[in-house]
């Protein structure tokens, strides 16, 4: 059995960025403008796991920002950065244990 899962195109609206986790477990975006703040919907709940998965490419003209939670933990514990160069590819994987109170996040920088 292979389970197939649904991409979800997100979009971002006034600096802010929602996973709506009932939709799926990856998402796509494309950025437009700079994400100041990266929120979750629909969790599974309380004692329920879930890792969601963010391909990111960036602007085609114009480098864009992205502001991470402070619930994110990353390996090492410095903050991964996105990538600048247009059109650059990333992508972000984060867990979660505890319903989204702390994210586990790793981030793979500049797919071609």
């Amino acid at each position: 059995y292979v389970r197939k899962n649904t991409v979800t195109a997100a979009t971002s609206s006034s600096g802010t960025l929602t996973l709506d986790a009932s939709l799926g477990d990856y998402f796509t975006i494309t950025l437009t403008e700079n994400i100041t703040t990266l929120a979750f919907s629909n969790l599974p709940g309380a004692g329920l796991g879930t890792t969601l998965m963010l391909q990111i490419t960036q602007h085609a003209s114009s480098a864009k920002t992205f502001a991470w939670p402070a619930s994110f933990k990353w390996v090492g514990g410095s903050a991964g950065a996105i990538s600048t160069a247009t059109g650059a590819v990333d992508v972000l994987a984060m867990t979660t244990f505890d319903n989204g109170t702390t994210w586990r996040v790793t981030l793979a920088n500049g797919y071609e």
